[in-house]
């Protein structure tokens, strides 16, 4: 019992750690760039977008090099799963949130269209008429193209409203430091990143194997809280200032850039070998959340209290039925 209390334990600092260092490196990169005069927009769109999937691509990355496929996997469908029904949830119940038309053409789309691709993508079968689940380099290559042309569209999107996007990040970082500390910032957040992938692979395998829990669990529970976490944080503390668009707007592009270019990027580095289940079960679960948070965000363009208590109990009984599942 004090092994499995103690091994929780290390995976939550892990995760802690990561999540800090993911700050760092955002806050560090941020205050640097605009040390060197670079656009706000330019910016907004590489490190403080990336910064938000950096501990899914760690732990991902981290997941698939040790051979822990079902882990990375996981990580990523339950961090879509948990941003919706439990952050989206949440953030509704602190307050409505209001949907603005430019979240629903520009990012909305690219988000379901994410989601189907990457079930395509992954089942061979539907390619190749193979009964295989696998996401390979041709897979991440074609995940990273449609990437590169999202972010060329908001890029395009966000130059029309350039006052707006200058005003968002002087608010979001209106300290300025100096070089020296910004570079420790970034070396620091860099560090802190690794050492928290490798401690919390480390010890999710342990946990695995000591208290019998599958990867796939891991990933779609353990990994996928931890990694939502700064999603949670930074959605909950925009409801709570009334700025609900930007929690939207958090969650939408995190699941963008979660299936686009952290899946992407791995499986371009190393092909990842797909449990089915997950595809079968969990991958539609995510689409049937997704499909429900467009109905309640089209309808009335508000995502109201009771709308947050549905989310937040479908996540609850997803959770009750990985713990069945095993």
């Amino acid at each position: 019992m004090l092994e499995i209390l103690f091994v929780v334990l290390m995976i939550i600092v892990s995760l802690f750690v990561l999540v800090k260092g993911a700050n760092y490196l955002v806050d560090g990169s941020a205050d640097l760039a605009r040390l060197l005069k670079i656009s706000p927009i330019l910016v907004g769109l590489t490190i403080v977008a990336f910064g938000t999937s950096l501990p899914e691509f760690i732990v991902s990355l981290f997941s698939v090099l040790a051979g822990k496929a079902d882990i990375s996997m996981g990580n990523i469908i339950g961090s879509n799963i948990a941003n919706i029904a439990l952050v989206i949830g949440v953030c509704a119940i602190i307050t409505k949130l209001k949907v603005k038309s430019k979240t629903l053409i520009n990012e909305y789309p690219f988000m379901i269209i994410s989601s189907f691709l990457l079930l395509i993508l992954a089942s061979d079968m539907f390619i190749f008429g193979r009964n295989e689940f696998t996401l390979g380099r041709i897979d991440g290559a074609i995940l990273l193209t449609i990437f590169l042309f999202f972010m060329y569209y908001i890029f395009r999107s966000m130059k029309s409203s350039k006052k707006e996007v200058k005003k968002e990040f002087r608010e979001e970082f209106q300290h300025q430091n100096p070089t020296w500390k910004n570079t420790l910032m970034i070396v620091g957040g860099i560090v802190a990143l690794m050492v928290g992938g490798k401690l919390f692979i480390l010890y999710a395998s342990e946990l695995s194997v000591i208290a019998g829990l599958s990867d796939s669990f891991i990933g779609l529970v353990i990994a996928a809280l931890g990694t939502s976490l700064p999603e949670l944080a930074t959605s909950g503390i925009a409801a709570w200032k009334k700025q609900g668009d930007i929690a939207i707007g958090n969650i939408v592009g995190s699941n963008i850039f979660n299936i686009l270019f952290v899946l992407g990027t791995i499986s371009l580095i190393k092909p990842i070998n797909v449990n089915p289940a997950i595809l079968q079960i969990d991958a539609m679960i995510m689409l049937f959340v997704m499909g429900l948070f467009l109905v309640f965000s089209t309808y009335g363009r508000n995502i109201v209290r009771k709308e947050g208590i549905i989310l937040i109990t479908i996540y609850i009984l997803y959770i009750i039925s990985l713990i069945w599942r095993g």
